[in-house]
């Protein structure tokens, strides 16, 4: 059921949620929640600028759409707090990239005895932490304009 939903919500958005039944529309609300909880307790646990994608419990997409399922109930509830929150939450999913294997071990080379970064290693490192610096940024300017347009659909900006 939840495949249809996440189906259906990529094809029209938020009608994919109303034309659900009541039992339905709550196994959907629980798979949410579910969702964002998971990806909330790595939030808690990654909390640099630059993540890589791999840590994070769900596809980016299924954490989207569960993020806006969980706003589109709280609006109906006037849970202004908690959609603050997974708008920030959802904004925040930019700082996870797909980062390539030999990317990932120039970002974390470090002497072994000294637990200090190579001389010749900090050069690449910053290159490599700038090339993601800029997809996150990129990806975070779209995020935003996209929870902003979907809140204002809802009526919310």
């Amino acid at each position: 059921m939840i495949e249809t939903y996440l189906q259906q919500f990529r094809e029209i958005g938020l009608p994919a949620l109303v034309r659900l039944s009541g039992d339905e529309q709550a196994v959907v609300a629980n798979w949410a929640q579910k969702v964002t909880d998971g990806y909330a307790a790595v939030l808690k646990k990654f909390t640099l600028k630059i993540n890589n994608a791999a840590e994070l419990p769900y596809s980016k997409e299924r954490i989207k759409i569960a993020i806006k399922t969980l706003i589109a109930a709280y609006v109906f509830k006037g849970m202004d707090d908690s959609i603050a929150i997974l708008k920030e939450r959802y904004v925040r999913l930019s700082t996870f990239q797909e980062i390539r294997p030999q990317d990932r071990k120039i970002m974390v080379q470090k002497d072994v005895k000294t637990g200090q970064t190579s001389p010749n290693s900090e050069s690449s490192m910053m290159a490599v932490q700038q090339k993601y610096m800029q997809l996150v940024l990129s990806e975070e300017k779209i995020l935003h304009e996209d929870i902003d347009t979907y809140l204002n659909d809802l009526n919310l900006t």
